[in-house]
């Protein structure tokens, strides 16, 4: 019996022929070359070496810069879970050499029993260390003003993990998940960031975290104002930004008594084609005292794509029946209605920024059964790799025709071009596999631009910048 093979040249693809080649060969030769030479220019090893608190003590340890570069080399390079650390690892020895390491590991499980290490102290730590890491990158950035974003997420788990409950989970009810509480800046770096059991309040001990957030802001870094969604509209945190003089705009849901306050509106003012804006003072009843509240109302026949809600009760009026419906509450006196929405509006897109982190650093899927280790792995992936690259992406990458580019893209522009391991002129030499003249030069400008940054992660009153912040 003939095998269905004969006759077929399996090793050929048209003409071309299929082989093997022992050259040492990766494809990632952006990430060897722009990304390890923004990590030494900031002396990132040398912060990792600094800050993580835990310590080796076993006669063969190797390290633990090796494991975390690796861990972040995983989140970039497109893994969403600890096992992709072999999909990288093609050309190890040039990873290696370029990014200064001596051992790369080799198992997911080196990564796994590293995280499994941390316990609360060792977590609260590290998260000291990465709020401090985004205040050099923001002092770095240069901007003495901001809106501060608090947000949170649902983090789907599978398996047995510390702190994995069961509570809200749009997209998969009733299964386990954690709900982390997460703070950015408008600029899109991630300030502060807690994980939590799954079955706890959006606003549960927000109020702490803020104030935490709020002390590892640069000093001279104003906050403009408090941007949050309806989960954070309780009375005790509204009334903390109050008794502190913050301004805000927080979204509301539509519960009872704010579609009650919206039926008594008397007078809708038109302010753009099938958009409408009304306010009233309105005391929920989980509320000591009557706030500003800001409603807006969008036709849908005028708007198709009207973002908001609508009521099932208001479906069987006829003066509501054809809109969707917005509500944000506020202390803001010197915001017109339409200011305060266009103030709330761009905090969808600081949204992204959670997005960015799950489609684009796989952030909600490295987790250990230890609650403090996946705490750990959140912070080295969403908080210093995601900075890190959100500054390179800034300070380097973005051109003024370009806006920033989200990791999906920085990956197939920069990061993912093959290149050739070797040695020339007896030092080693990594070869990009690039033809374009016009990419050639891109890359060199992008090397020198890396090599003017002033930013220091570690000695930073010796050697780093002066701040970019007024005294």
């Amino acid at each position: 019996m003939k095998h269905k093979t004969d006759g077929i040249r399996v090793d050929r693809v048209g003409q071309v022929r299929i082989t093997f080649t022992s050259k040492e060969l990766t494809a990632w030769g952006g990430a060897c070359s722009v990304l390890a030479k923004f990590l030494e220019r900031i002396s990132f090893r040398e912060w990792v070496e600094e800050h993580i608190p835990i310590e080796e003590r076993s006669h063969n340890a190797r390290g633990i810069y090796p494991k975390v570069l690796s861990l972040l080399l995983t989140s970039v390079a497109g893994g969403t879970r600890f096992s992709d650390l072999k999909g990288w690892m093609h050309g190890r020895d040039a990873i290696a050499a370029c990014f200064g390491v001596d051992w790369l590991p080799r198992a997911s499980s080196v990564l796994t029993r590293f995280l499994g290490k941390f316990r609360q102290p060792h977590a609260e730590r590290l998260r000291t260390a990465c709020c401090g890491l985004a205040r050099r990158l923001l002092e770095a950035d240069g901007s003495p003003e901001d809106d501060l974003v608090l947000d949170s997420t649902v983090c789907t788990r599978y398996g047995k993990q510390e702190g994995a409950k069961k509570g809200y989970n749009p997209n998969k009810p009733g299964r386990p998940s954690h709900h982390p509480l997460k703070a950015s800046v408008g600029r899109g770096y991630v300030v502060n960031l807690w994980n939590r059991s799954g079955n706890v309040h959006t606003a549960h001990q927000v109020v702490r975290f803020f104030d935490e957030t709020c002390r590892e802001l640069p000093a001279a870094m104003r906050i403009r104002r408090v941007l949050a969604d309806s989960g954070f509209g309780e009375d005790g945190f509204l009334d903390h930004l109050e008794t502190t003089g913050r301004r805000y705009v927080v979204a509301m849901r539509l519960s009872d008594h704010v579609k009650a306050a919206i039926r008594q509106v008397g007078t809708w003012v038109p302010v753009a084609d099938g958009i409408e804006m009304a306010e009233a003072r309105v005391r929920l009843s989980t509320w000591k005292r009557e706030r500003r509240m800001v409603f807006v109302r969008q036709h849908v026949p005028a708007r198709p794509n009207a973002t908001g809600k609508q009521p099932v009760l208001f479906s069987d009026l006829e003066e509501h029946r054809d809109y969707r419906y917005g509500a944000m509450v506020t202390n803001d006196a010197d915001l017109s209605p339409l200011e305060v929405w266009r103030t709330y509006r761009p905090r969808a897109k600081i949204e992204n920024v959670i997005k960015e982190l799950k489609e684009g650093y796989g952030w909600h899927e490295f987790n250990v059964s230890s609650f403090w280790g996946t705490e750990a792995g959140m912070l080295l992936i969403g908080m210093a790799g995601y900075n890190l690259v959100h500054h390179l992406n800034r300070r380097v990458l973005k051109t003024d025709e370009e806006s920033v580019c989200r990791l999906k893209k920085i990956r197939l522009k920069v990061l993912a071009i093959p290149a050739l391991y070797g040695s020339g002129g007896r030092m080693p030499v990594l070869r990009l596999g690039v033809r374009d003249p016009r990419l050639r030069a891109r890359i060199r400008y992008w090397l020198q631009r890396i090599c003017l940054l002033e930013l220091r992660l570690t000695n930073c009153n010796a050697f780093g910048p002066p701040s970019p912040f007024p005294a």
